[in-house]
């Protein structure tokens, strides 16, 4: 059986530069409307519908008699997503955005559909799995629609724009879908997302065929390569099923739990790295590092967001609400953060040093709210620090994905960003989640001082490897 690392399958060197190819591909200036507007509605339908299901999903699992399965809701459409990204990144290598984005966004309707319309939960679950495989495939598309329609700084503004199209979302998703499941019962929650993708994607309509004419001038050995490509779908698969048993796992605080965790964690161990570029693991210069980095930003961001809420709420004293609104800071200044990153002329080694330096110091802020004379209010600096942080490295990250690539590989790296995110801040959250359960039950408060703490040493090992980005002497 032959498989292969990412970087095996027309991957760049760990130091790539400049991309190459036949001819470069023709660019649309910034301006190009439908396109902007066609992807911002995607990327915030996406953003709407994973907020929106966490809201309505009490109310879904209860009308449905699957409360055993709630969990399962959430953990399939995570690991079904590794196989989308994994499956657009090769894709788009080999026939150009239009595949994947078209395919990606059908598979997604579908399963909102087909969640919708679930008669049980056993249903739903299947819809959310297709919903998991679309959105993994669209999104990795819409990052190579950006590489190879838009060039320069248009391409930051682009990014930036998508972080803001987050941020509604967050503030006003919930409530939104609180009132859709109260006036006009939860199947709308679904079946509203699915009738507005459609128009959104007819938008794309020019960036399809522009990015698929795109590798018709591209050299013979463009794309995956016959086994290396089968081989990493078969990883990719591996991956998805160990996330789903470290998310199921980490429900369920038992010996039984436990054990899934462990099965999960090693079949991640083993199949992840051969989904990203060789070197990632220990950081090598250039395009390994900038994966890395991504992994440990999301786990350290992702990891400490979860924490955040679980002690005002529980230990605090706060409403829901009002942790809500610690949380919207985070998100506000995550979108402020990438406008910054495609407004100011600092070298992309800068942003990465003074956002995961944010992020570090972000935490270790939070973290101050295991000590009782600490305001919690607090909380509400630390996190938007950590907002901005990451709203400058996500960006920064992605443009130089871009830079570092061929465009024969501009989708098989997307996805190993894309990839690196979901298994790294899985992964975390389930080992992290599961230890300072266990630390909280023990010692109480000061338990979530564990968890902070390894989000923090997360963040601080992105700041001492952020200058590995470039080759040696560069």
């Amino acid at each position: 059986m032959t498989t292969a690392r990412t970087s095996d399958a027309a991957q760049p060197t760990p130091t790539a530069q400049a991309p190459t190819a036949t001819r470069r591909p023709a660019r649309e200036p910034l301006g190009s409307t439908p396109i902007l507007v066609g992807m911002i509605a995607l990327v915030s339908l996406g953003a709407f519908e994973a907020l929106a299901v966490s809201t309505a999903m009490p109310v879904i699992a209860e009308a449905l008699d699957g409360l055993s399965l709630f969990a399962t809701a959430f953990a399939i459409t995570l690991a079904t997503s590794v196989m989308g990204m994994v499956l657009a990144g090769r894709s788009t290598d080999r026939g150009g955005a239009g595949p994947a984005l078209l395919g990606g966004v059908g598979v997604f309707v579908a399963g909102l559909l087909l969640a919708g319309l679930a008669p049980s939960m056993g249903v739903l679950i299947v819809g959310r799995a297709l919903q998991g495989l679309g959105s993994g495939a669209y999104i990795v598309a819409l990052y190579v629609v950006v590489a190879r329609t838009f060039d320069g700084n248009a391409r930051a503004r682009v990014l930036a724009m998508f972080s803001a199209a987050w941020v509604i979302p967050s503030l006003v998703g919930p409530l939104v879908a609180g009132f859709v499941v109260e006036h006009a019962g939860w199947r709308w929650v679904f079946l509203s997302v699915a009738i507005l993708a459609v128009p959104a994607t007819a938008l794309l309509a020019s960036a399809v065929r522009s990015t698929s004419a795109q590798t018709l001038v591209l050299p013979d050995d463009a794309g995956d390569q016959g086994a290396a490509g089968s081989g990493r779908l078969w990883w990719a698969g591996a991956a998805s099923a160990g996330i789903a048993l470290m998310s199921l796992g980490s429900q369920n605080h038992a010996l039984g739990g436990y054990a899934m965790i462990g099965a999960g964690a090693a079949t991640v161990l083993v199949s992840g790295p051969r989904l990203l570029p060789r070197g990632t693991l220990r950081a090598a210069r250039g395009l390994p590092t900038v994966i890395a980095l991504r992994g440990l930003v999301a786990a350290a961001f992702f990891a400490a967001e979860v924490f955040l809420p679980l002690i005002l709420q529980h230990d605090r004293g706060f409403s829901p609400a009002r942790s809500g609104i610690i949380l919207t800071a985070g998100a506000v200044t995550w979108s402020l953060g990438a406008i910054l990153r495609s407004r100011l002329h600092w070298t992309n080694v800068t942003f990465l040093r003074a956002g995961t330096t944010l992020i570090a110091a972000g935490i270790v802020v939070v973290s101050l709210l295991v000590v009782p004379a600490v305001s919690p209010y607090t909380a509400i600096g630390g996190w938007a620090l950590a907002g901005l942080g990451i709203g400058m490295v996500y960006p920064t990250l992605a443009l130089l994905v871009f830079d570092l690539s061929p465009v024969r590989a501009q989708g098989t790296n997307t996805s190993a960003l894309q990839v690196a995110d979901a298994l790294t801040s899985a992964f975390v959250l389930a080992i992290v989640g599961t230890a300072t359960t266990w630390l909280v039950t023990a010692h109480g408060t000061t338990g979530y001082l564990g968890g902070f703490v390894l989000t923090a040493v997360l963040a601080l090992t992105a700041v001492a490897i952020s200058g590995r980005i470039a080759e040696k002497g560069v």
